[in-house]
């Protein structure tokens, strides 16, 4: 099968269908939509976890992907730390496949380290998968250079991804090395969380005008907002791709106007040097953040 041209936008679904479980009053029509809109408009990455909404996530993108040539679409789902056994993760894959409608996963990554796991185990069940046919590639997320190495010592298939959160204010990945290994070894590097500035005792996670006068300056230079400056300060990275989550199509569509102006490299370059809040490690309160 001819390898997808991956977006460097891409979709996240946290938080479509409910949190933790399920929402039963969720607009499952909306996110549809969303999805599809999303998809119409060049988006063909399409990020979810078997956790999110209590699988309802992965329910509402077998859904919404119907109308589409699934060999076109590029769908990431992600088994959890709690099911990291050989048989839990085959019959993880297996709940992931029929909640998607679907008969192979593009991308499917481990959600978060368990150190009472068995690497070689996990990577002996994901071994199975890909010489089945059911995931065509494995993925880590929040992961350190020695955990990926450890995982490429037993995969028949290299890493694909990592993905990490990454924003212009959590540069643990950077600090760490993580964003230039990725880059050397053909590793794509996904950013979760990329445009939300969150961290303990944050002003404004969404950075309204007057929260950080730098990113109000260079947006009104470029005519755009704020949060669209921080997507593409991410974006003109090489080998850097993000997951953004939204259910109303103007927002998507922001996100997809940044692909409308080019930072100069001067601009880039103080967001990158001047930003006024960068955490060295981690950003926000998570204790999951396995990187080391």
């Amino acid at each position: 099968m001819e390898e997808i041209n991956l977006s460097k936008i891409g979709l996240g679904t946290w938080h479509m269908g409910g949190d933790i479980s399920e929402n039963v009053d969720n607009d499952d029509i909306r996110d549809i939509k969303a999805i599809q809109y999303a998809i119409k408009n060049g988006i063909n990455h399409i990020d979810t976890s078997e956790s999110y909404s209590g699988g309802k996530s992965e329910k509402l993108i077998g859904r919404a992907i119907k109308i589409f040539d699934r060999k076109k679409i590029f769908i990431a789902t992600k088994v959890r730390e709690w099911n990291l056994n050989y048989n839990r993760i085959i019959a993880c894959c297996n709940s992931s496949l029929k909640r998607l409608q679907t008969s192979y996963i593009d991308l499917y990554y481990i959600h978060k380290q368990n150190k009472e796991s068995n690497i070689e185990e996990i990577c002996n069940a994901l071994n199975y998968l890909l010489k089945v046919g059911k995931i065509k590639n494995v993925g880590l997320s929040n992961v350190s250079i020695n955990t990926i190495k450890k995982y490429n010592k037993y995969l028949i298939k290299k890493v694909y991804a990592v993905q990490n959160q990454y924003n212009l204010i959590c540069r643990e990945s950077i600090k760490k090395g993580v964003v230039s290994y990725c880059r050397k070894n053909n590793i794509k590097f996904v950013c979760w969380r990329p445009i939300m500035l969150s961290y303990p005792n944050c002003k404004d996670p969404f950075y309204r005008e007057g929260t950080y006068t730098l990113l109000d300056n260079i947006s009104k230079k470029y005519n755009v907002s704020n949060i669209q400056i921080a997507a593409k300060w991410l974006l003109q990275q090489e080998n850097i791709y993000i997951i953004f989550k939204s259910n109303n199509c103007n927002h998507i569509d922001e996100i997809l106007n940044t692909q409308n102006f080019t930072l100069t490299k001067r601009d880039w370059n103080k967001l990158n040097k001047n930003f006024p809040i960068m955490f060295d490690k981690g950003c926000a309160t998570n204790e999951f953040y396995e990187i080391d």
